[in-house]
């Protein structure tokens, strides 16, 4: 089971998650939907997708567990020139360069697209306009601490403005 919690901001919930270690503001409470995330190396993880949609705007903090990483690496089947004892570390590395990587792919004109890090949690940053004149502002951190992937995505429709509130506002929790 997992634990969470929110309470009232501005009218909008601060929605913290101890199973997956972080917190984010939310404008209603998410909806979770499980899924199995393929990785670079074709691994499979378990993931959890924490969702709100209010009319055209979507928020979404989708995290990644990599926590048995190591050991879901040595039972693939694998050809020896992909097999190497550190190719569970080296995934878990390239996770954050892949998920730029298929937002890029998504389409639309990339308008802003580097490097960041909240509290000391290294990541990158993506703004996308899409085809439709909306706008895709995504966060994508490894949190190496807790061996999660935390990536936060929120839509608006044209014209809307930024997302500031959700996007800046995640946030990274440890044992206590």
């Amino acid at each position: 089971l997992s634990l969470s919690g929110s309470s009232f901001a501005q009218g909008w919930l601060e929605y913290t998650n101890q199973a997956d270690y972080f917190g984010v503001n939310f404008p209603a409470e998410p909806e979770i939907e499980e899924f199995t995330y393929s990785s670079e190396f074709n691994a499979v993880f378990p993931g959890r997708r924490y969702a709100v949609q209010v009319g055209a705007n979507s928020y979404v903090a989708t995290v990644v567990d990599f926590t048995d990483s190591a050991r879901i690496h040595s039972e693939m089947e694998k050809t020896e020139a992909a097999s190497g004892p550190a190719n569970w570390l080296y995934d878990q590395r390239a996770s954050v360069a892949r998920a730029a990587r298929e937002f890029r792919q998504r389409g639309g004109e990339v308008t802003y697209d580097a490097w960041s890090h909240l509290d000391r949690v290294e990541g990158h940053q993506i703004q996308i306009t899409n085809a439709d004149g909306s706008r895709t502002f995504a966060g994508i951190y490894l949190n190496g601490n807790r061996h999660r992937l935390h990536v936060v995505e929120a839509t608006v429709p044209p014209g809307a403005p930024p997302p500031i509130q959700f996007q800046q506002s995640l946030y990274f929790l440890d044992d206590e």
